[in-house]
């Protein structure tokens, strides 16, 4: 008869939670240390299936039905390693991997919803951090799991066609792989393998020349920031082969180190200078 429950079980293997999420799991906007991050809103609809690991359900089952210790351990091997379909009846998010300083809030407090409802989770805060984030959404879900498949071949007849989940279950839906650039502008360097940085005079009083000399054509945004992250400047200039002069002007911020950071094709770099 075990061989005959596993098969049964097999059949309902496959069972996908179609969850929702705009955007997709994806590339997120970058954000830059110490800078305010523009507000990134996912949204998404709380899916009425989803699935569920047998080995979950087994324990539960069991001790909840009272099962004979002949039929237990037959019920017990049989959902090991299975997936059973899960009738949700609500879902608990939470995102994890997110940079230091960047937070995630839900349109309904807690971050709870039924079945087939939707709602927003929205990304934001100021980075402390550098680096690239793998970032998940994760669920906690409540729900009845489908066990049609053993209630029909179970000898003692105690095992229902559903079964409500006592507790939470983790991994029934969300959404990975979503992925965060946080650039660390006092971490680049003045060159790399498309271009390289120059400025004089530096100490500036004023105004200052930007050299960049590009091994290819594009554009360039520059970027000026204070040295404690701040966005103060930025403009986007049309760059050739060979070597560019830019001017910057410096006439209107206060005395202080700032640092110029120029991004062609994806490629940056950055230099250091002070006002004085």
């Amino acid at each position: 008869m075990k061989r005959t429950l596993l098969s049964i079980l097999m059949l309902g293997i496959g069972y996908g939670a179609n969850a929702q999420f705009t955007p997709s799991a994806s590339a997120l906007p970058s954000g830059t240390i110490n800078q305010a991050y523009v507000g990134q809103v996912i949204s998404f609809t709380v899916p009425a299936t989803g699935s569920v690991d047998g080995a979950t359900v087994a324990g539960p089952l069991i001790s909840g039905l009272g099962l004979p210790a002949t039929i237990a351990p037959l019920i017990s091997g049989a959902l090991a390693g299975q997936t059973l379909p899960l009738s949700i009846t609500n879902s608990t998010l939470s995102v994890s991997g997110l940079p230091a300083g960047v937070t995630a809030t839900c349109d309904a407090t807690p971050c709870t919803y039924t079945a087939g409802s939707s709602g927003t989770i929205t990304l934001s805060g100021t980075p402390t951090v550098g680096g690239t984030f793998s970032i998940d959404i994760n669920t906690l879900t409540n729900g009845d799991a489908d066990l049609s498949a053993i209630a029909s071949i179970d000898p003692t007849g105690q095992v229902p066609s559903t079964f409500a989940l006592p507790t939470s279950v983790p991994g029934a839906w969300g959404e990975e792989g979503y992925s965060m650039n946080i650039s660390d502008p006092a971490g680049i360097a003045e060159s790399n393998d498309v271009f390289s940085l120059g400025l004089y005079p530096n100490p500036t009083e004023g105004v200052s020349t930007l050299d960049v000399n590009s091994t290819v054509a594009g554009t360039a945004t520059v970027e000026v920031y204070s040295i404690t992250g701040s966005l103060v400047q930025t403009s986007v200039k049309p760059i050739r082969v060979g070597a560019n002069r830019l001017t910057l002007d410096f006439t209107s911020v206060p005395a202080g180190i700032y640092l110029v950071k120029a991004d062609i094709n994806g490629h940056q770099a950055l230099v250091r200078t002070q006002k004085k």
